[in-house]
């Protein structure tokens, strides 16, 4: 017999109690209610907003639900105080989450819950901007059958007209089987219940990405010990592989010593970075194809004698950035290295890179989003300092007198448990739990200042953004209301990600090519002498 769930129905409300802190020692408080608070999930909304939610057992201390919470762009809460309830299973507990924002604006939320793990079903509904439930019931992706022992590790990625998702089986014998599907905005499953299972991709942390032809790149580490091999699939629109056998993508490698990271870069070729076995960084390419698009040995990105971990990896103005955790001297313990590529991985600055951010620290957990102009924003957590971040242009030089603050030391994140997202113009915005199981957020703005709009040119008159047509499909026109100079016009996907830029040094209407996007929702940005100005637009 199916659980009957709960759909809280308060009333879409506005709020003055909270906006972003400009007090490092007083973060915007997203929920501090009683019980525990795990498995933060936070994305922007498309509209310069955000969300956040977690599982929460604040009700009985036992049997966990779903909260969430909706900010505007200036920090304000538009659904109740510590959070909304939205999916609740009586006499049940919901183990995981996965949130992604459609390309209709709702929000899916995919969930594994049940009594025990013996009993897991993998559910998905869809809400709307006010937190509502858009479908008349919950839509049953997987649940437990007769050799089905349980389900773990759901994610989801968006897509044209729906989403992908991806979770692990858990077979009699102690077995795992990575399966994936597609989940319409209406709440079909357009491959069936069940969805589709890959061969041979068994047990390990595994990531979801776009194919660039409305597919998925499914990629999957073999297993937590060390020398684990990386290997990826790629599943068609018709929920098929496209490829005839599983690719490895650290082939000629010694294997992953754990933590692994991946970007996209657009048309279906993604690069993913790794601590190899020797305690090196390195990286490899592969395309929608599956070709290893660097050479068949992973190119190195640090081999400096000390210690290395915790790789990222970011794309800014069509350049490749990694960053990672290294411990050579001067650091205090641990600091974020920085080093950039170019399209083919060769590195642009020193070898082994240069130190973006030293600060004092027990331990090092890296973080990095693309900016504008070229830059990106490092992020890490200091003993001294807090929860840090610094700017860094596009010539490897640090933009910001002083490291900005997400928050003092005592608000810290517990280890990794942060979500760090370009703020759309030029910023960084995250959110985080601390060891207490409290969650914050905090919006470090372009010019490093914590929640303060002075000085970063944002329009508060009334000139206006003009876009033309809307929707449009290969080209699209920009203007100002009063003709004002346009500097840089930017389009932003809905995660936050530049897709593409243009500079521009005219008074008229400025075209763009935007050919080269999927169907789907984007934020169009304008830089003018008298700052920024930001508006939506739908590819068709």
């Amino acid at each position: 017999m199916k659980p009957l769930f709960l759909f809280c129905t308060l009333l879409f409300t506005l709020t003055s109690t909270a906006q972003w802190s400009t007090d490092p020692a007083a973060p915007l408080v997203v929920c501090n209610a009683t019980g525990t608070q795990t498995v933060l999930r936070a994305m922007a909304d498309g509209n310069g907003g955000w969300y956040a939610f977690w599982i929460d057992d604040r009700l009985d201390g036992m049997n966990a639900e779903i909260y969430g919470q909706h900010l505007d762009a200036d920090g304000y809460a538009q659904w109740t105080g510590n959070g909304k309830l939205l999916l609740s299973a009586p006499s049940e507990d919901i183990k995981e989450l996965a949130p992604v924002l459609l390309d209709n604006g709702n929000v899916l939320i995919t969930y594994i819950f049940g009594p025990s793990v013996f009993l897991n079903s993998l559910w998905a509904m869809a809400f709307d901007p006010a937190g509502e439930p858009v479908w008349a019931s919950p839509t049953v992706i997987d649940s437990v059958g007769t050799t089905l022992l349980g389900l773990d590790q759901v994610t989801a990625i968006p897509a044209d007209g729906g989403a992908h998702v991806g979770w692990y089986d858990n077979f009699f014998g102690g077995s795992n089987l990575l399966n994936v599907s597609r989940i319409n905005n209406n709440g079909t499953l357009p491959w069936g219940a069940g969805g589709h299972d890959i061969q041979n991709a068994y047990y390990g942390p595994f990531e979801l990405h776009d194919d660039g032809a409305d597919g998925v790149m499914v990629q999957w580490r073999t297993g937590n010990g060390t020398g684990a091999a990386l290997f990826a699939m790629r599943v068609d629109a018709n929920g098929a592989n496209a490829w005839p056998v599983n690719v490895q993508t650290s082939a000629n490698n010694t294997g992953l010593n754990y933590a692994f990271h991946t970007v996209e870069m657009g048309g279906g070729t993604q690069i993913t970075s790794w601590r190899d076995v020797p305690g090196n960084i390195v990286m490899a390419g592969l395309n929608n194809t599956g070709a290893l698009t660097f050479p068949s040995t992973p190119l190195p990105i640090c081999t400096y004698a000390s210690y290395h971990d915790q790789p990222k990896l970011a794309e800014s103005a069509g350049a490749l950035f990694a960053a990672w955790a290294d411990n050579r001297p001067p650091a205090n313990t641990g600091a974020v290295y920085l080093q950039k590529f170019d399209a083919n991985g060769a590195p642009l600055w020193t070898v082994d890179g240069l130190a973006a951010l030293q600060i004092n620290t027990s331990f090092v957990t890296t973080g990095m989003v693309s900016s504008d102009s070229g830059a990106v924003i490092v992020m890490m957590d200091g003993n001294v300092d807090g929860y840090a971040a610094m700017r860094i242009r596009e010539d490897g030089t640090q933009d910001w007198s002083t490291t900005g603050q997400f928050c003092t030391t005592p608000f810290n994140p517990f280890y990794a448990e942060r979500k760090e997202m370009p703020d759309g113009n030029g910023g960084v915005v995250s959110f985080w739990r601390t060891v207490t199981g409290d969650l914050y957020g905090a919006r470090i703005y372009r010019n490093g200042e914590l929640g303060n709009h002075v000085g970063i040119g944002e329009r508060l008159d009334q000139v206006s953004l003009r876009l033309f047509p809307n929707p449009a499909n290969d080209r699209i026109t920009t203007s100002t209301s009063q003709s004002e100079r346009i500097l840089e016009i930017r389009v932003f996907g809905m995660d936050g990600r530049l897709l593409l830029s243009r500079s521009t040094n005219g008074t008229g209407p400025v075209t763009m090519d935007i050919s080269t996007l999927r169907t789907g929702s984007y934020l169009m940005e304008a830089l003018t002498e008298g700052g920024t100005m930001n508006v939506r637009f739908i590819k068709d």
